[in-house]
Parts: structure tokens; C-alpha cells; sequence
């Protein structure tokens, strides 16, 4: 049996409830017992219990971090949103520090998560959270992004990358 769109939304709306209330163990226990979470930094973490520790000790240090919604599409047993990862400083000229992130969470058809991958962007996530916490590197990138395309394709001619 498929868990219908209805009671798929229902699953989402009870992990983001959690999710906005920053109650992050708490988001475990909608995960099935074998279920998993996938994270770009590290990776697979399989089973509620480590799904659990990983998020005590993981979202520990971000309390004043939000992660405003883009989207959200609901289908039969899953749920894609794109979100921000926007940190509590603003740059000089008013603007987040954010990046961009995905989530693919597949539900059970008793509605319990048995995946959630989240995909963003590791490069522009360490820049962004390098660019936060130096005024130096946030002026240099800054000026970089200013002077555009040509600026980025020299530097990778010279660099490599």
C-alpha cells in the first residue's frame, strides 16, 4: 500500500513542526528504527538512535540559525524542499550568509522516514561560513564577485581548478 499525498503531508508537516521548533533529537523518532540520513559531509548515518545522535551533536552551536523554506513538493511517500542554510550575521551590505540546500526524504507507508538525503553545495557552504566569520574574506569575495566571470575563469586558469 502507498501512503496517499494527504497523509504524506501530514508525515512533512510533523518534521517540520519539529524542525521549526529546533527540536532536533526529536526529529529521530519519526525516522523508521533502519532507516537513514544522508548528509554531504558525513555522509550515510544509518538506525533512529544514531540518526538522533548525530543531530544532538551536529545542530549543537547553531541555535540562532534558520532554515527558511524555498519550496516544497509533495508526492506519494516523499517530500522534496529546497531550504537555506542562513546564518544569524549579515553581511556588510545587509545581505545572509546562506547556501542553499536540498532535501529527499522517503516515507514508509505507516508515514515514518526511511531516507532522508540532504544535498547542498560543500564548496559554497565552507565559503560562505569562512566569508561569515572574516571581514577580510567577505570584502575579497565581494569584490571578486563584482568584477565577474572573467576575474573567476582567469583564477581557475592560473589555479587549476
Amino acid at each position: 500500500m502507498t501512503l496517499s499525498r494527504e497523509d504524506t503531508a501530514a508525515a512533512y508537516a510533523r518534521h517540520r513542526a519539529l524542525h521549526d521548533a529546533r527540536r532536533w533529537t526529536d526529529l529521530a523518532d519519526l525516522f523508521h528504527p533502519e532507516g537513514y540520513y544522508w548528509e554531504p559531509f558525513f555522509g550515510r548515518i544509518d538506525g533512529r538512535e544514531e540518526v538522533r545522535e548525530f543531530l544532538r551533536s551536529s545542530m549543537s552551536g547553531l541555535e540562532d540559525w534558520v532554515f527558511p523554506l524555498q519550496w516544497v513538493a509533495i508526492d506519494e511517500n516523499r517530500v522534496v524542499t529546497q531550504w537555506l542554510n542562513r546564518l544569524p550575521k549579515l553581511r556588510r551590505d545587509g545581505s545572509h550568509f546562506e547556501f542553499r540546500g536540498i532535501s529527499n526524504i522517503a516515507y514508509d507507508d505507516e508515514g515514518m522516514i526511511v531516507s532522508q538525503e540532504d544535498s547542498y553545495d560543500r564548496i559554497d557552504a565552507v565559503r560562505v561560513l569562512t566569508e561569515a566569520k572574516s571581514p577580510l574574506l567577505e570584502r575579497v569575495n565581494g569584490a571578486v564577485l563584482r568584477l565577474g566571470n572573467p576575474v573567476v575563469e582567469l583564477a581557475k586558469r592560473v589555479t587549476g581548478f
